[in-house]
């Protein structure tokens, strides 16, 4: 990614806020497993809106970054890299993972970096998304990671097995926006090339409040 730089270097954005403090007992992940920073404009991909509202921040490959991006019309995807809090790009952030212990490590990382001030400044860090990666219920250990996990970040939103995903390629999935209108017919609205699942759309009515909560109180 050649407009992203390794953590610890800074911009050249003059316009950028004062730098976070590191909260208490907030430990970094190792130099190795930490993210990369932006330091320019993220870069747009086909499926991103053209001006983002909030960032989608994939923890690893695979997090379903892509097809988030393509059911939620105002979300961008960060190619796994941190915006830089600056270059016009919203500062809004919600990182992705999947439910298997990788992910979950990878999760936790992003968010013990931003608790570490490791972050852009400007950054805001709205919670994780976390995707299940596959319809059998997890075992008590990793239930408890779950639990450890998502106590790190403000807000978690769970997606459970969506299987119309394993049919449908990101760019065949349909966007829903604030405008976005069911179907009166039933099938159509039935219809997931049409519609997005319930999930999903759930989780853009929760992810735009707290968007919006956060910008309303900037941190």
């Amino acid at each position: 990614m050649t407009a992203a730089h390794d953590p610890g270097h800074a911009g050249d954005d003059n316009a950028a806020p004062a730098p976070r403090l590191p909260l208490p007992g907030a430990l970094a992940p190792p130099p190795e497993r930490r993210a990369a920073i932006w330091d320019a404009p993220v870069q747009r991909t086909a499926l991103c809106a053209a001006d983002p509202l909030v960032w989608l921040l994939g923890a690893h490959g695979g997090a379903a970054v892509s097809t988030l991006t393509a059911s939620l019309a105002w979300a961008g995807e960060t190619g796994g890299a941190w915006p830089s809090g600056g270059h016009g790009d919203s500062p809004l952030v919600a990182v992705v993972a999947r439910t298997h212990v990788r992910g979950l490590r990878a999760a936790h990382d992003r968010a013990m970096e931003y608790r570490a001030a490791l972050t852009p400044p400007g950054v805001h860090l709205l919670g994780l998304i976390l995707v299940v990666d596959t319809d059998r219920r997890p075992n008590t250990d990793l239930t408890r990671e779950i639990t450890r996990v998502s106590s790190v970040f403000d807000n978690v939103w769970r997606l459970g097995w969506i299987e119309p995903w394993r049919h449908l390629l990101p760019e065949e999935l349909p966007a829903w926006a604030p405008t976005s209108e069911l179907p009166s017919d039933r099938r159509a609205a039935g219809d997931v090339r049409r519609v997005p699942v319930p999930p999903v759309r759930a989780l853009h009515d929760s992810l735009l409040a707290a968007a919006a909560a956060a910008l309303r109180n900037p941190q």
